[in-house]
């Protein structure tokens, strides 16, 4: 009997056949761990690191939620999925922390401990530089589904304040209309003649900044990338990713 592919082997998994999605799973286990431990920046140990026990669940997610018709290969997809777990994760146990270090009772003998306070701003700090370095390599892998590189945007990112003005404009259109936004992510193409006839820029202007138009709608139409918003020059954000 021939080896399946990955597309039959999640097929048959998403259709109910639950010794097929474990042995997924099971082979899996590497990338997983490779997936969960580069995000950590630590080595991860399977029955010891409560982030495994995520991104597994993550990555069972992702068999039910991966399209194979929107573009992206399963193995990006399911990284993205287990990226956005371990983030959710990494804030909730912020949380924890914030609420483990307020003081429960303002007397003499339990005073507010300052280096406590201190050392945890300072884990604010980094955690917050390492999750919009994060949100910037799932935005990264999102774009690299488009056929561009972030570097790229640099060099097509208009000049001229009226041209982004008017290009961040067709973009906010593009966003406020479901079916093109489905038709762009679908087929990974801008629908130039609809984008065309909506906002009346001509079909030339919106070729040209095609690679501006993708990258800005992504941002504005995804939740995660919230943080990307403040940006308007595309190259601030490659000097944070570096």
């Amino acid at each position: 009997m021939p080896e399946l592919t990955i597309q039959q082997t999640l097929l048959l998994a998403k259709k109910g056949n639950v010794l097929i999605r474990e042995e997924l799973i099971q082979n899996h286990k590497p990338f997983i761990a490779k997936v969960s431990s580069e995000l950590c920046k630590r080595y991860l140990t399977w029955g010891h690191d409560e982030e495994l026990s995520i991104a597994l669940v993550a990555f069972n997610e992702a068999i039910d939620g991966y399209k194979p018709d929107q573009g992206a290969s399963f193995y990006s997809f399911s990284k993205t999925v287990i990226t956005r777990r371990l983030i959710d994760f990494f804030r909730k146990e912020s949380k924890h922390q914030v609420l483990s270090l307020t003081p429960l009772e303002a007397d003499e003998d339990n005073l507010y401990d300052y280096e406590s306070a201190s050392s945890f701003k300072h884990y604010k700090e980094e955690e917050q530089k390492s999750n919009f370095a994060e949100t910037v390599k799932i935005y990264s892998t999102v774009l690299a589904e488009y056929g561009i590189q972030l570097e790229d945007l640099v060099e097509v990112s208009p000049k001229h304040r009226d041209s982004k003005s008017t290009l961040w404009k067709v973009a906010q259109e593009l966003c406020e209309h479901p079916n093109l936004l489905m038709q762009l992510t679908k087929t990974k193409l801008l629908p130039l003649k609809e984008l065309e006839l909506l906002t009346g820029v001509k079909r030339k202007v919106l070729e040209r900044g095609r690679k501006y138009l993708i990258a800005t709608a992504l941002i504005l139409s995804d939740p995660e990338f919230v943080s990307l918003k403040g940006f308007t020059q595309v190259d601030s954000i490659v000097k944070e990713r570096s």
